[in-house]
């Protein structure tokens, strides 16, 4: 019988003290670190998910502890190891690193058993082998025929006919995802590891109170570009080069099967790989993934950002979680008209930075006849005007003249007219004391006008967290190498990003439990450093 996470934790203690004991047995310091989490980290609730992968009347040699697979494999990111090859031969030359895995000294698996137990995670649970069904671990494999340019103009086709259906691409994406609100996520690798990921990470977090109120939940979104290891060339399928043709169009073999070309705007360059997005719960002392997701690098964060967001609030759904998400944050790469109108449909409060839009300019609602870039109207002088108050409901915001302000004299309010400030040093509307007086409507264009005014103090206050989701994409590029381009498949990339997600949980713990101690944690965020 496999033993249980108690067993482990009992086990692993004694040894760690031992260890402890002697100098000349005492650990590194990022093992030890490693250790420390690891006996943090529950792997009993993943047991029934990993457990389906496998026969369940297993022939021949008895199948390695999948838990202990699992657990090997977040010991190697822990430990900033990207060579699935180079760590199975770590584990079987450093008996103490086999043990901290939960595996019996020399008796560790092979690289091939890590490179199986993810192909059982894409194939999900196990079927006898059928003559038509190919199993998508092995499509995935081997080279592939593919005509990037080709690609390439079959999706600028789909975008062009998909127009007419909807104004803008986030918007049909908002229809679409509303429509299937009610649907069941479908079974596949994504929502094998959101499964991992809520119940072995989020739910002990919820547990221990650092995602705070979960009815008032605040999430913040950021994407992260990934380079694929695979060639981004390809290899040639034909002998053109022979004939002195070097640029054709014949089909290229590309390991990859499905990275594209895309372009990372943070280092102004293009890029062959993939596009992360996570939506993370970002505290004053950690920033703790809620949902990872993985696109082909030409997806946007346009696209990505509701995806995530949709499969996140499902995944809650699938597992009875009470959650009400009361606000998301993303910065001016998710600023689109058809975000907010979904973000709000969802019930929930859009906070997004605006995007200076090149050559469009914003139309005006209301009673106001011109705005400016940001959808403040402007005075007939040509001023911003100055806002004075919301409407019933919010649904609306007036303005007044930007001159005239009101200010407190002898305990009592009055309006100050301020003629020097004014370009014309004429009143628009001297027989009125705040006028002229326009308003604009804040549901025409959410985008705009968002229930939360940019520059507020909530506003601000809400932006600042954002900083936490783009630290937690740095510590899965950098801590775990991940930004090294060590996958050359989609499945991998998505693997070791779910793994890392769940070790930030466990590094929090392990943090918050030092902190109670009065201790304080080696690495940011209790993340061991590199040897």
């Amino acid at each position: 019988m496999a033993p249980s996470h108690a067993q482990y934790s009992k086990t692993l203690s004694q040894k760690l003290q031992g260890w402890l004991c002697r100098q000349s047995r005492r650990l590194p310091t990022p093992w030890h670190e490693a250790t420390l989490v690891l006996l943090r980290l529950d792997l009993d609730p993943a047991r029934p998910l990993v457990q389906t992968l496998y026969a369940p009347s297993a022939r021949g040699r008895p199948p390695c502890d999948p838990v202990c697979v699992l657990r090997a494999l977040l010991l190697m990111l822990l430990l900033h190891s990207k060579s699935l090859s180079q760590w199975a031969h770590d584990l079987r030359t450093h008996p103490r690193l086999a043990q901290i895995a939960g595996f019996a000294p020399f008796a560790t698996p092979a690289v091939g058993t890590f490179y199986t137990f993810i192909d059982r995670l894409e194939d999900g649970p196990y079927a006898p082998p059928c003559a038509h069904h190919v199993r998508p671990s092995r499509l995935r494999k081997g080279r592939h025929r593919r005509q990037l340019k080709q690609e390439q103009a079959q999706r600028h086709a789909a975008q062009a006919s998909e127009a007419s259906q909807a104004d803008t691409v986030t918007e049909r994406l908002a229809q679409e995802l509303l429509a299937a609100a009610d649907q069941p996520r479908p079974h596949a690798l994504l929502t094998r590891l959101e499964d991992l990921l809520f119940t072995c990470g989020g739910l002990p977090s919820v547990q221990r109170g650092l995602l705070g109120d979960l009815q008032a939940l605040v999430l913040c979104g950021d994407g992260a570009t990934l380079p694929t290891g695979a060639n981004p060339h390809g290899r040639p399928t034909c002998d053109c080069r022979a004939q002195g043709m070097f640029r054709c169009d014949h089909e290229r073999f590309y390991t990859d099967a499905t990275a594209t070309w895309g372009y990372d705007a943070y280092r102004d360059t293009f890029f062959f790989g993939h596009h992360s997005f996570q939506h993370c719960v970002v505290t004053a002392d950690h920033a703790l993934p809620v949902h990872v997701g993985l696109a082909p690098a030409h997806v946007t964060d346009f696209t990505m950002g509701p995806t995530s967001l949709d499969r996140f609030l499902k995944t809650c759904a699938a597992h009875a979680l009470p959650v009400t998400v009361r606000a998301v944050v993303y910065d001016s790469g998710l600023d689109a008209l058809g975000i907010s109108r979904f973000v709000q449909a969802k019930t929930i409060t859009p906070v997004i930075a605006l995007h200076p839009r090149r050559g469009e300019h914003p139309a005006p609602t209301g009673t106001a006849d011109h705005v400016n870039d940001h959808g403040v109207p402007l005075c007939p002088a040509g001023l911003p005007m100055r806002r004075h108050s919301f409407g019933p409901g919010g649904r609306r915001i007036d303005y007044n003249c930007p001159v005239k302000r009101p200010t407190r004299r002898g305990g009592r309010v009055q309006w100050i007219a301020h003629r020097d400030e004014c370009p014309r040093q004429v009143w628009c509307q001297p027989q009125t004391q705040m006028g002229p007086v326009v308003y604009v409507r804040t549901a025409d264009d959410p985008r705009l006008y968002p229930p939360i005014p940019r520059g507020s103090a909530t506003c601000k206050q809400l932006m600042a967290t954002r900083t936490g989701c783009e630290r937690s994409n740095s510590f899965k590029k950098v801590a775990s190498r991940l930004g090294e381009r060590p996958c050359r498949s989609a499945t991998h990339f998505l693997v070791r990003l779910s793994l890392v997600s769940l070790l930030e949980h466990a590094c929090a713990w392990l943090a918050e439990d030092r902190k109670e101690s009065g201790e304080h944690p080696i690495g940011p965020a209790g993340w061991p450093e590199a040897a």
